[in-house]
């Protein structure tokens, strides 16, 4: 404060309070985190109960195999109760491909579809030895002209 703005202070006999106290900075924090919670609660609650996203197999609808052509455009397969639709999918909308006759099914393979099961699956096949069933690298520079495997002396 300006030693003018003090000393008109004291002539009045006011006292000067703290703008910000830490009782107003706790209630600011709580309600941010109040709101946040609400905020995510909301989230959970539109994600569980959207209809059609469950990824149940008795959906009425649901996507069989995608394929990306671009950064923008895809094809998809979709199954609607029993029948499947090839649909191709851009900015400009959607549209129907194909109507199959006989229903395709993806071929199933063993990939895990989350990045624990892959995990769980790389430490299974490390444990048993299985690991490295197919050589990974290839012969290094020096290998290939001919040079031996011992690396440079530092003389």
């Amino acid at each position: 404060m300006t030693p003018l703005l003090l000393a008109s202070v004291a002539a009045h006999g006011a006292t000067t309070e703290a703008v910000f106290s830490w009782w107003s900075g706790l209630q600011l924090v709580g309600a941010l985190i109040f709101v946040l919670a609400i905020f995510l609660v909301l989230v959970w609650v539109l994600k569980r109960f959207q209809p059609g996203v469950t990824g149940s197999s008795s959906a009425i609808l649901r996507v069989v195999a995608t394929l990306p052509l671009g950064t923008r455009e895809r094809l998809l397969l979709v199954d609607l109760q029993g029948q499947q639709l090839l649909l191709g999918v851009s900015p400009a909308g959607i549209s129907l491909l194909h109507v199959l006759e006989q229903p395709l099914t993806p071929p199933q393979r063993n990939l895990p579809t989350d990045f624990s099961g892959w995990l769980r699956q790389a430490m299974e096949r490390r444990r048993k030895g299985t690991w490295h069933e197919t050589p990974v690298c290839e012969p290094t520079a020096a290998a290939r002209r001919g040079d031996s495997s011992a690396p440079p002396s530092a003389d």
